[in-house]
Order: C-alpha cells, then structure tokens, then sequence
C-alpha cells in the first residue's frame, strides 16, 4: 500500500507541478542551465556533451533523463552556437519529454580579462503519457495522449580572470518564458513555469595543479524552491586530471561524485543519496548519473601555395 502511495504522489507532482529535469551535474548540459555559458570553451571551438540520470529505482519504475549537447565557438563573427536534445521518462505512466534546444550567445571582455556574456534559448518540445497502467477513481477527460509546445529562455554570465588565484563568476537564467501550456486536456490554468536559476562561485587555486571551485545555486519554478551548495576540485596529475564532486541539495539529497580527464575527453559519475521524505521509502537510495565531454579545435585550412613556373630567356 505504501509503495502504491509513493507512486501515486509522485506521479501527481510531475504533472500538477511541471517541474523540469534534474540533473545533479547540472555544468554538463549547459544549454540547459544557462544559454549564456554557450561557447565558453577557452582555446578550443567545439564542445560535445552526453549525460544520463536513472533514479527512483529502489520506489518504483525507474525515471530516466538523457542529454546531449553540441556547442561551437565564434560560428558566425563573434556569436556562439549551441544544440541540444533532452528525453526524460518518468515512472510507470511513461511520461515522456523530448525536446530540442537551440541557443545563440555573444562574449563581452570588460577590462580586457574578465568577461560577461547574453544568451537566448529557443526550444520545441514534445510531451507524451500511458494512461493504459493507470487507474483512475473518476473519469478523467484527456483530450490526447500527447502536445507540442515551444519554449523560450534567457541568461546572463559574468566571471573575473580565472587565470588569477581568486576568481569569481556570478549567472542567472529564466526558462519558459512564455509560459507554454502544459495540459493533456487544453486546461489553460495549466502552464508549464518560469524556472529562474542563480549561481555565484568562487575558484582558489591552491597551486598551479590544484584548484577548488565552490558553488551555490538557488532554483525556483512557482512554489518550488531548491538550493545547491558543494565543491568541485580540479588536481592535475602528470597528463591527468581528476575531478571530485560534493554537493548537498538542501532537504533533498546528498551528491557525491568522480571524474577523470585526459587530453581533450573527460568521464563523470555521480550519486544521490536521497534525504527527503522519500526515504523511508528509498533507503537513502536515488540514482547513479554518468557524463562525457569532448573538446577539440577546429582544424584551419591549409593554404595552398602555388608555384608559377618561369621559365628562361632563351639567350642567341
């Protein structure tokens, strides 16, 4: 019976709330984050991304969310491109989001080494559900079992010189700015959000193979409000780099991870420990969380040199 409960609530605060995807390595996925972090790669010009987050395993059908993102810098004069897809599934309803981003950013230097960039977010989404697995006490009148809707974003990002040994970065971004319906049935009091994010960190190098980044984060969508506080170490080992994560997402869950870099690839695992109210139900379980990330430069095009053959004077 308390497991039927748990699944029950949980399906009712996804739909009723329209709350959007979690993802604990939230610098992964930057488009969905903030649209102005897009083509911040330093040296290189292009960024490819993949996360995956399966949760909720132990308290029921497991809710899965995946990501990929492409970013290329300076595609067109000083403008910055960003492509992304987003799928989540959640629980035995199968409901389902896929929805493709694109996002367009511009760089401003203030004092030739700290920077402050725009940018906007235009997305297309699509969501579905399976009434076949749920029961219902009333008749409920759902009109489709799937919509689509567009979806708009906005962000600002401003960071100091993080070649210094104290830098700093302050962003914040607005999602659903238009506030896009969100109903089965065409309810018109049913709209999905604005979600507004608010991140300021701070970045100590300790020594040139060393350095810590720490964060807090302030999310709220409606009602719903979260804050995200932890670290995020850099420690450079001969031609590696590792990357531990810690982060505790205030009454919900503790976040412990590791990832490790070599040349241009990097690999991320994280884990929630849940410490909600769902953990009786959960025994503090929640779900693992992998990522990738690939950089690399564009390659400049050669150019070819011709050579003119001359030919002598003929001499009598």
């Amino acid at each position: 019976m308390k497991k039927i409960i748990t699944l029950f609530f949980l399906f009712i605060v996804k739909i009723i709330f329209s709350q959007d995807i979690h993802f604990s390595q939230y610098h992964i996925d930057r488009l969905y984050f903030n649209p102005a972090n897009v083509g911040d790669i330093e040296e290189n010009d292009n960024r490819f991304s993949m996360q995956r987050k399966s949760q909720w395993n132990s308290v029921s059908v497991p809710f899965s969310s995946f990501s990929t993102s492409f970013e290329r810098k300076n595609i067109y004069k000083v403008f910055n491109l960003g492509i992304s897809f987003v799928n989540d599934k959640s629980g035995s309803s199968k409901l389902t989001l896929n929805q493709l981003n694109i996002a367009l950013s511009k760089n401003f230097n203030i004092l030739k080494v700290n920077s402050f960039s725009v940018g906007l977010l235009a997305a297309f989404g699509q969501k579905s559900i399976d009434y076949s697995d749920l029961i219902f006490e009333e008749n409920e009148n759902f009109i489709t079992n799937n919509f689509l809707f567009p979806d708009l974003g906005f962000g600002m990002y401003y960071q100091t010189n993080h070649h210094q040994i104290l830098s700093y970065n302050f962003g914040i971004s607005s999602y659903h700015l238009n506030s896009p319906n969100n109903s089965f049935n065409e309810d018109e009091m049913s709209k999905l959000l604005i979600k507004n994010n608010i991140n300021f960190g701070v970045n100590y190098r300790f020594s040139d193979k060393t350095r810590v980044i720490s964060e807090v984060i302030y999310t709220n969508q409606s009602s719903q409000k979260e804050i995200l506080i932890g670290l995020r170490p850099v420690i450079k080992l001969d031609e590696i780099y590792l990357f531990p994560l810690m982060y505790y997402r205030i009454n919900d869950a503790a976040i412990v991870g590791f990832g490790m870099g070599k040349d241009n690839i990097q690999a991320n695992i994280s884990y929630d420990i849940n410490t909600s109210d769902l953990t009786p139900a959960s025994n503090y379980r929640s779900g693992f969380e992998f990522s990738v990330i690939y950089i690399w430069k564009k390659k400049k095009k050669e150019k070819k040199i011709e050579y003119k053959e001359e030919k002598c004077p003929k001499y009598l």
